[in-house]
């Protein structure tokens, strides 16, 4: 029994020296937020106050995480400036009337990563026209849809584009020398039905 007892002495003596070569392996813990959230927009601001409802949380996902950081200002990219309307809500968004001035373009902040304008002319409710900004090139195609019980086919279309304000309707002008051959016409016309 003595001999038992002196080597369960020795076993938990070894043991105790051996967990003070063990590293303890744990991760830090930081408040994980966003100023730009939606959902909780005034939590994560430059003041924490202590009535937050933010928890800190564990690092686990960053390797050998030993930092927090805070990051503290404006953080603002440049971003495409679109036409976003729908004509099923405007009748401002219809290609007659985009030109006119009632609808301006808007910066696309509401889209993660917009590099597109869109102008989709769709069949919802009836044909109408829908411009919006798009992280994604959705190309340039058309398709022609029928409706089950509808005897007309329609013709649907996706236009992509990339720059400011590229997604209105296009618009006719008319170059100085067309005016002027129409001109020129006219009065070709006028001179030989006078006669």
């Amino acid at each position: 029994m003595k001999q038992f007892a002196a080597k369960m002495k020795l076993f938990v003596l070894c043991f105790v020296i051996l967990l003070q070569f063990i590293q303890k392996s744990h991760c830090i813990s930081c408040y994980q937020c966003s100023g730009t959230d939606n959902k909780t927009p005034f939590e994560c601001n430059e003041f924490l106050d202590s009535d937050t409802a933010l928890v800190s949380t564990p690092c686990d996902d960053v390797y050998d995480a030993k930092y927090c950081i805070k990051h503290v200002g404006r953080f603002e990219a440049k971003c495409i400036d679109c036409y976003q309307c729908s004509s099923t809500n405007t009748l401002d968004c219809t290609d007659l009337l985009i030109n006119s001035g009632g609808i301006q373009t808007n910066n696309c902040t509401n889209v993660y990563g917009a590099e597109y304008c869109v102008k989709a002319i769709t069949l919802e409710g009836g044909v109408g026209t829908k411009r919006f900004c798009s992280s994604l090139d959705l190309g340039n195609y058309c398709n022609y849809v029928k409706q089950p019980g509808d005897t007309l086919t329609y013709r649907t279309c996706v236009y992509t584009c990339t720059g400011d304000g590229c997604n209105p309707a296009t618009t006719f002008k008319l170059s100085q020398t067309l005016l002027f051959l129409l001109l020129a016409f006219s009065f070709v016309c006028n001179f030989v039905f006078r006669q």
